[in-house]
């Protein structure tokens, strides 16, 4: 059967029909990146603040811990709710849950994903060779079996309760209504949102989310997909758990 793109994403395409006048696609674009980049500056400041950390010499109120709500199995409440759960839900109504399938997958795709995992993966071999990475993943193969075992699952919980909401927010929410209110560039200011995102990490590490955000934008784009950029991520964010586990 053929796919029933919705208004939006026949607008963006410049079908033209029944679609909401642009300047609607652009207002809600613009209310999407608002919503986008409040949470992520909230949940930036909040982790600095819980840190003690200042940004470039300026410190942190501490009033921003307030919205540090990660319990001590590691689930992370405050990503949860506001990376997935309020997306989903604002989406649900219009949701195309072939995003979320394998049906458009072509069969190039089954191979672009083993090459994509092993890339990533490959990756992480470059922690203990690069002075920022190594100094912010100290590796843990000093704990003991039952540490390790407990370390792994908070991990897992944590990685979970972000990693769903990060790229359905965008992948799914946000890319979809920047590149249908401005279809030749629109889609560039996710890569923008995550790579801003990441400069509280190392820059080389920052720079790698810029790359894996357009790679995994454009493929997005192209199938109507969000599940393959999702099995990478993962993969990645397991495979530096792992990583960790038997680092010294």
């Amino acid at each position: 059967m053929a796919d029933n793109p919705n208004p939006e994403e026949r607008a963006g395409e410049g079908l033209g029909v029944v679609a909401p006048p642009h300047a609607r696609l652009k207002t809600k674009a613009v209310l999407v990146l608002t919503y986008a980049a409040v949470i992520l500056l909230v949940d930036t400041l909040a982790a600095f603040a819980a840190s003690g950390r200042p940004i470039r010499g300026v410190p942190i109120p501490h009033f921003f811990v307030v919205f540090r709500w990660q319990f001590p199995n590691g689930f992370d409440l405050f990503k949860f709710l506001f990376w997935f759960l309020i997306p989903f839900l604002w989406s649900l109504p219009s949701l195309d849950w072939r995003y979320f399938g394998l049906g458009r997958w072509k069969r190039v795709d089954r191979i672009l994903f083993p090459v994509f995992l092993a890339v990533g993966l490959l990756s992480l071999t470059l922690i203990p060779h690069i002075p920022s990475l190594r100094s912010t993943y100290h590796g843990m193969g000093y704990l003991s079996a039952t540490q390790k075992w407990q370390y792994a699952q908070i991990q897992l919980l944590w990685t979970l309760s972000w990693l769903l909401g990060w790229e359905f927010l965008h992948r799914y929410a946000l890319l979809r209504s920047v590149a249908a209110a401005w279809p030749r560039f629109g889609w560039l200011l996710v890569p923008l949102a995550e790579g801003l995102y990441h400069l509280q990490k190392p820059p080389l590490e920052a720079l790698g989310m810029v790359v894996f955000s357009v790679l995994a934008c454009r493929w997005t784009m192209s199938r109507k997909n969000i599940l393959l950029p999702f099995g990478v991520h993962l993969a990645i964010e397991l495979g530096l758990v792992a990583y960790l586990l038997v680092a010294l």
